[in-house]
């Protein structure tokens, strides 16, 4: 089982305008609409369940639209465990246009230290029958510095209970944890997280594969460095390699990083492989963006894109 859990929610509404423009006004058709519950944790636990995966979601849920994800979600492969907060669930706009998309992303709402006891909670309830952990995406922003250490504390429960953990976070939480003492199995920044994490301006490839070295050098033992649609850079062992992806025509990148952990996590869980399981989360991170709607990829997709990965031996790089 996959155990996923997403601090901050989404109900994720997805546009096709393809003649948007600033200070226009669009009537848009239901066919060029989609919506679903978001959140990367919540977005890898879907594609990992598309793969076979029994994937349990994580999600403090508010009052305003708690009925409604729950609605959304039943039809899915996923389980959405809700927890109810007081606290209201954010809403994300994507506008598909012909020129690239805009993301309009509300930072959600602050949570309370209750809720930070219930997320604690349903997290030790689920530890124990999961095989492999994930913790995706940011915190709400919150006044209480308390919430800063709340990742650490997640990191600290899965070590305790053995389980490995793929943290794919963000912001001040996601830094705490990456430098604190209870270090997660693996992370997945991109390229902007990265910088923020390593308060480093990552120019070059040789920026890029410093990092993956660096954030090695914590002792993580895995790290994946999402360059977007140019590929990953994968540190594992005594090696950090390079992925190319495939090329496509890109519809919309929003969930692609998503879909490469919950791609990743399927694989790793069925073989135990984190080379091969990467071929399969960067095939798709692609198959996600030649489509509109985020992170709804499965096997079928993405396998023809799988042998499109180019990994390129000539980046191997010992640690030492």
């Amino acid at each position: 089982m996959l155990l996923t859990l997403t601090p901050n929610p989404c109900l994720e509404k997805t546009f096709r305008v393809p003649d948007f423009v600033a200070n226009g006004s669009f009537r848009i058709a239901p066919e060029a609409t989609h919506e679903n519950v978001g959140g990367k944790g919540i977005n890898a636990a879907r594609v990992a369940a598309r793969f076979g995966v029994r994937s349990v979601a994580l999600a403090p849920l508010g009052p305003n639209l708690r009925d409604h994800l729950k609605q959304l979600a039943a039809p899915e492969a996923f389980e959405l465990h809700g927890i109810e907060v007081e606290a209201l669930t954010r809403t994300c706009h994507n506008v598909v246009a012909h020129d690239g998309v805009t993301e309009l992303l509300e930072a959600g709402y602050p949570l309370s230290v209750g809720d930070g006891t219930r997320l604690f909670e349903a997290w030790r309830g689920q530890l124990g029958a999961c095989e492999l952990a994930l913790l995706g995406g940011s915190y709400p922003s919150s006044n209480n510095s308390a919430w800063l250490q709340h990742a650490s504390i997640l990191c600290s429960m899965a070590r305790a209970a053995n389980k490995k953990l793929i943290y794919d976070g963000k912001g001040e939480a996601f830094r705490r944890a990456v430098f604190g003492a209870n270090l997660p199995w693996a992370i997945k920044p991109n390229l902007e997280e990265a910088r923020e994490l390593l308060r480093a301006p990552l120019e070059t490839r040789d920026d890029e594969r410093g990092a993956v070295r660096q954030l090695r050098r914590r002792g993580i033992d895995l790290v994946m460095l999402s360059c977007g649609a140019r590929g990953l850079w994968v540190g594992w062992e005594n090696e950090i390699e390079w992925f190319m992806a495939p090329k496509i025509e890109t519809v919309s990148a929003v969930g692609s990083g998503d879909s490469l952990c919950g791609a990743f996590a399927a694989k790793y869980l069925e073989t135990g492989d984190v080379w091969e399981s990467v071929r399969w989360g960067v095939a798709a991170g692609t198959a996600n963006a030649a489509r509109l709607e985020a992170a709804c990829v499965g096997p079928y997709e993405v396998a023809p894109l799988v042998p499109q990965v180019h990994r390129e031996l000539g980046e191997i790089r010992l640690m030492n």
